[in-house]
């Protein structure tokens, strides 16, 4: 692949020029133009004359050499009748194979109708018949590159405004669905408060309803514990992002308060062992809610004679199905006193609790050595 840059006297052939070089203008935008040409003067002729109007030239001899100077030119002059593929077949691959919106003027001595209208069949945007005027040609040039320069700034607005276009769609989707999941968040928030506020009337009703009433010291501090327990399984969804309650976490943490309630001088050893996983909301509330009645119960009535003992909460996940089990060693539970004489009693709750929210089942086993509570239930 050749190619001739270099600046040569200006050579005027017959029956090609017929005027004198105009001063290039000294504004110009120095632009590139790749001559295809097989004949050598020919190509000489072409570099000093837009040379001297302020072009960059780029002279190649064969239509084919053309194609590795495209990414380099502004536009290309391109002889017509040319040895081997001649201009018009190499002009229909430039724009169809590389550069479509590449300027072209085709140079030809042909000028009939039929071939004005092969040349822009195949693609050329412009002509110059031979013999030309160096005023023409130059005029032509500049005509073409200011299309051109016209056709890429209005390429790159497009570009621009699709661009501009494809990111507000990108706002008004991302808006959409934040609009979308913001309506869900709400729905599943008012969920959550309709059956978070049902759970907590429904205590505040057995409570009421319990018979006989118990003293209303006695019944506001229940009802605080239950609430108490309440908030603790809430604050640990919120942590978790509401994606499950650490069973094991609750257990600690409702156990340790509970204690300071009602063992603070620490008679009574708790253990706590093994874990159920992470539950769901629902079952959350309503295992932490069972267990303040089972560990409030074994604090107040267990050792209810200040003795000391010790309380272990085992918790334990087989497959699909978790078992908690509370055990006390103090002198019997009131849960067994309980069944059947107390409505509203801690025991309904639990009862209640476990049967409703965690579709389980609950055995209450009280002796002498003292009292063993066991709840099982499903688990996703």
């Amino acid at each position: 692949m050749t190619a001739e840059t270099q600046t040569r006297r200006p050579l005027r052939p017959d029956n090609a020029v017929e005027a004198e070089l105009p001063t290039p203008p000294t504004d110009k935008r120095l632009s590139t133009i790749l001559v295809v040409d097989d004949e050598p003067l020919a190509r000489q002729m072409f570099s000093d004359l837009l040379e001297a109007q302020g072009f960059r030239v780029v002279t190649v001899a064969r239509g084919e050499e053309a194609f590795g100077f495209l990414g380099e030119v502004d536009l290309v002059l391109l002889d017509a009748m040319l040895p081997g593929r001649d201009g018009w077949a190499i002009c229909r691959e430039i724009k169809d194979r590389h550069d479509a919106m590449m300027p072209i003027i085709m140079v030809t001595a042909r000028t009939a109708t039929d071939d004005v209208v092969r040349t822009f069949a195949a693609g050329a945007d412009d002509y110059v018949a031979k013999p030309f005027h160096v005023a023409e040609l130059t005029a032509r040039i500049e005509s073409r590159l200011r299309v051109h320069r016209a056709e890429v700034a209005l390429k790159r607005a497009n570009n621009q405004l699709r661009d501009l276009a494809d990111q507000n769609y990108e706002l008004y989707e991302r808006a959409r669905a934040d609009a979308e999941e913001r309506a869900l968040l709400l729905k599943e928030l008012d969920h959550r408060v309709r059956n978070n506020l049902s759970v907590i009337m429904g205590l505040l009703s057995m409570e009421r309803n319990r018979r006989p009433p118990r003293p209303s010291d006695e019944a506001l501090s229940s009802l605080e514990h239950r609430l108490r327990s309440f908030l603790l399984v809430h604050d640990a969804l919120r942590r978790q992002n509401y994606r499950g309650v650490p069973a094991r976490e609750i257990v600690e943490k409702l156990s340790q308060r509970l204690r300071t309630a009602w063992d603070p001088d620490r008679r009574v050893d708790v253990v706590i062992e093994g874990d159920v996983g992470s539950l769901n909301e629902r079952r959350g509330f309503a295992l932490a809610l069972a267990l303040n009645e089972l560990i409030t119960n074994a604090f107040r009535h267990g050792f209810r004679d200040h003795g000391h003992g010790r309380l272990v909460i085992r918790l334990e996940k087989v497959d699909d199905r978790a078992s908690v089990q509370v055990s006390d060693d103090g002198i019997g539970s009131a849960f067994a006193e309980q069944s059947g004489r107390v409505i509203g009693s801690g025991r309904s709750i639990v009862n209640a609790l476990v049967k409703d929210e965690l579709d389980g089942a609950v055995r209450f086993d009280a002796s002498e050595r003292g009292t063993t509570v066991t709840i099982e239930f499903p688990v996703d």
